[in-house]
């Protein structure tokens, strides 16, 4: 890709950056040419000023040479894991380290390295969905996911509707689903199949509805903290800025007094770790959701792009462009740019939140704070946890004491404390077919996959069952389609 090739050889990607001892400033003639594809201003000053800005926020030679010093525990190479801690760790003392070559790295670029990994690994999800949105075929399964969980969620709410009064419709037990998800990755797609999803239910001719008077069900989400941010329909008439559903606003609108024509229901989607959608702002510090432009579940506009101009195509995102310095900056080639809603500060890709996969974390910002005092919530009250494409790794002290404390709260004499908490994994394993593995025959094949001993060690070995066709086969029926029933086997222990 001519794009991301441009970025690797802007930043510095060259034979002599592996032993980091490069400048932000030691710029070739063919930098200048790549710049020169992705910058409106003519001429090498110009030129060179862009890449010392890019280069003073993306180290990519430090980040080079850090990774050049990671030890290769397996056959793989280095662990990803490893970068980040050498990385966090040296940040958090104020302290640098030589690089293989015996060049030492200060502090202050580490800072650099760091910002460069978080700008790798936003590109490569950028990169990676745009390839899926080209085949729309590989949606497919997201899609039909999202349909049968926002139609469970719709026959939920009828038969507790059916069982109460209207003043049951301010409950939780009523506004609140069964299934809560937590996405420890970055990457918005799940949630972005539900947000179309349930838009199209809501709108259908046939959506159903509950109460005397009847009144319609919608479906929601709540986020774990409220982020605003531009509408995803630009055309829209009234106010140009986004603002989510939360459990607050739908018990006051279920409030049988309030005169809402409607009855909500919403399902807990938490990004503890931060999300590629999000962007704090550097003047008011709020935060902003920047979701694309149009409602389709290959929308290629759903991440803000990397910040080079041939990541995108003539005339996407232009409807972003809301305010006259947006549209200056667009046109100039500074196509990540994105207006807080809040204060109309410009943010950048810098400034998208993301919380690594490190073992020296420091305390994140009040808004993932407040997400991850939300998950806690959401798994203490849980007697059923999913893990899938997580392995809980020995390393990840955090998250493997935060579940242990889960299972031990069942003798802690608290209210549902006598509720057995079962975990369910699913992985990619060949050896174990495509069906539920319960404990017993997990037992008796012997040798487990990493995946299931981690969680054995949390949950208990009697408290664990494994599926070894991965995602999505763990929705699919022989037709290789999404259904209801296997979907009912995936959140209910008890359907095998």
């Amino acid at each position: 890709m001519i794009a991301f090739c441009d970025l690797l050889k802007i930043l510095g990607d060259r034979e002599e950056a592996r032993d980091g001892s490069l400048s932000v400033s030691d710029i070739l003639d063919q930098q200048l040419t790549a710049m020169g594809r992705n910058w409106e201003e003519v001429g090498r000053e110009a030129l060179r000023q862009r890449i010392v800005q890019l280069r003073s926020l993306y180290d990519w030679p430090a980040l080079v040479a850090a990774i050049n010093i990671c030890p290769e525990r397996t056959s793989r190479g280095f662990e990803l894991v490893d970068l980040f801690n050498l990385l966090d760790m040296h940040l958090q003392s104020g302290h640098g380290f030589p690089d293989r070559e015996k060049t030492f790295l200060p502090p202050q670029r580490l800072i650099g390295a760091r910002g460069a990994l978080g700008l790798l690994i936003q590109t490569m999800f950028y990169i990676d969905w745009h390839a899926k949105a080209r085949k729309k075929r590989d949606l497919r399964h997201h899609e039909e996911l999202a349909i049968a969980l926002g139609r469970r969620m719709q026959n939920e709410g009828r038969r507790i509707a059916s069982q109460g009064g209207p003043d049951d419709f301010e409950l939780d037990d009523f506004i609140l689903g069964d299934v809560d998800f937590v996405s420890l990755n970055w990457d918005p797609i799940g949630l972005w199949a539900q947000f179309v999803a349930n838009r199209s239910l809501n709108g259908a001719s046939n959506i159903p509805h509950v109460g005397t008077p009847a009144h319609r069900l919608a479906l929601y989400h709540e986020l774990g903290y409220f982020i605003a941010g531009p509408r995803v329909d630009k055309a829209h008439k009234g106010s140009k800025v986004w603002q989510p559903m939360n459990v607050s606003s739908a018990r006051q609108l279920n409030d049988c007094n309030h005169g809402a024509n409607l009855r909500i229901r919403v399902t807990n989607y938490l990004f503890p770790h931060g999300c590629l959608w999000w962007r704090e702002c550097p003047n008011c510090g709020k935060l902003s959701s920047y979701i694309g432009d149009v409602w389709e579940i290959d929308s290629t506009s759903l991440l803000p792009p990397p910040p080079l101009r041939a990541f995108v195509d003539v005339g996407q995102f232009k409807s972003w462009c809301t305010g006259e310095e947006e549209r200056s900056k667009w046109q100039l080639g500074e196509v990540d740019a994105r207006a807080c809603v809040h204060c109309k500060t410009l943010t950048y890709a810098h400034h998208t939140p993301m919380v690594m996969q490190t073992n020296f974390k420091t305390a994140p910002p009040p808004f993932l704070d407040e997400i991850q005092r939300e998950m806690r919530v959401v798994v203490q009250q849980a007697d059923h946890i999913v893990l899938a494409g997580y392995s809980l790794p020995s390393d990840d002290v955090t998250y493997r004491a935060f579940f242990s404390a889960r299972t031990r709260r069942n003798s802690s004499g608290l209210k549902d404390s006598n509720r057995e908490v079962r975990c369910s994994v699913v992985d990619l394993d060949d050896r174990y077919g495509d069906g539920w593995i319960y404990p017993a025959e997990i037992q008796a094949k012997g040798k487990s996959p990493e995946t299931v001993k981690n969680a054995q060690d949390a949950f208990g070995r009697e408290n664990v069952r494994f599926f070894g066709g991965g995602v999505p086969g763990v929705f699919l029926d022989g037709n290789a389609r999404v259904s209801a029933s296997a979907v009912e086997r995936f959140l209910l222990w008890d359907r095998a």
